[in-house]
Parts: C-alpha cells; structure tokens; sequence
C-alpha cells in the first residue's frame, strides 16, 4: 500500500515535487518569449525614428567633443559625444559611431544631425545612429531570447516526462 510523506504533520507533499522545475521553466519561457519578441519589436521602433528623423528633422551640425570604444553586452562599440544647440538651448548626448564596426576613422570635428522639432533632444546621425545609442546593440538579446526560450522549453519537457515517468511506475 502507498502512502505520503508527512511532514509537520501535513501529508501530500508527493503533489509539490517537481513543482519547483516547472515553476521555473516557465519563467524561463516568459523570459525567453519576451526576448525573442521584444527585440525585434524595439529594433523596427528605432528603424522607424531614424526615418521620420531623416524626414521631419531640422539638420543641425553637433560637435564631436569626445570619442571612446566601449564593452556593451558582448561588443564593442565606437560612441561619440556630441553636443549641439537648436532653438537657443545647448543639448549634450552620446551616440554610436560608424554602423556595426564602428568608425573606420577617428570622426572630424562635427557631425550632421537631424533633430525632431518638438522633442529637439531626439536625433539622426547621418548613418543612421539615433540618441538611443543602447539600442544599437539590443541585438545581441535576440539569441539570448531564443537560447532562454529553448532552455525553458527544455526544462518543462523534462518536468513533463519525468512526471509521466512517475504515475506509470508503482512501488510494492
């Protein structure tokens, strides 16, 4: 005859084994899905601001006061610092340099931007960088996401056979 565990008194303890690996692989597949999802989702937004910015933006020429290779996720990226003045107001940001390589030489003294009128603090660089430099390497998340999604997905099939294992077996 089988029993249950108890313990401190309460039994069904055999109900919450394996509880713990399911919880687990779907918060990994919550993970993952949001990754593989949201990725391309937040590229295709920046896409569409650097167009509205090339059509819509007032060109500006920004001054290159600083330029440094930085380590963002797993790349590393040139970024300039710029700064420019639209309407009266003195405006300092950082963008990326170059596309995805980088710049292939050090940047000359100014740089073109177009700036959004309304909102002057938003800008295209002429190769298409915009004020969200992070973005520009957001990217490298969309193999994490589908890494995390399978892992997840891993996970909630071993719980899943591990449990089918365990109602066909019984013990004397």
């Amino acid at each position: 005859m089988h029993r249950d565990v108890v313990v401190n008194g309460r039994g069904g303890q055999r109900k919450w084994q394996g509880r713990g690996l399911l919880l687990l692989a779907v918060m990994t597949l919550i993970a993952g899905l949001a990754l593989a999802v949201g990725t391309p989702i937040l590229l295709s937004w920046n896409h569409h601001k650097a167009e509205r910015l090339r059509a819509t933006g007032v060109p500006v020429d920004a001054a290159i006061t600083g330029w440094s290779t930085k380590q963002r996720s797993d790349a590393a990226a040139d970024y300039v610092d710029l700064t420019y003045t639209y309407g009266g107001v003195r405006y300092s940001s950082q963008t990326r340099c170059g596309g995805s390589a980088g710049c292939a030489e050090p940047p000359g003294p100014t740089l073109r931007i177009w700036v959004d009128p309304q909102r002057p603090h938003e800008f295209v660089t002429e190769d298409g960088n915009t004020d969200d430099a992070l973005v520009a390497t957001v990217y490298l998340l969309l193999p994490a996401g589908f890494m995390t999604l399978f892992g997840g997905l891993g996970v909630w099939g071993a719980t899943g056979f591990r449990s089918i294992q365990r109602r066909g077996h019984r013990r004397a």
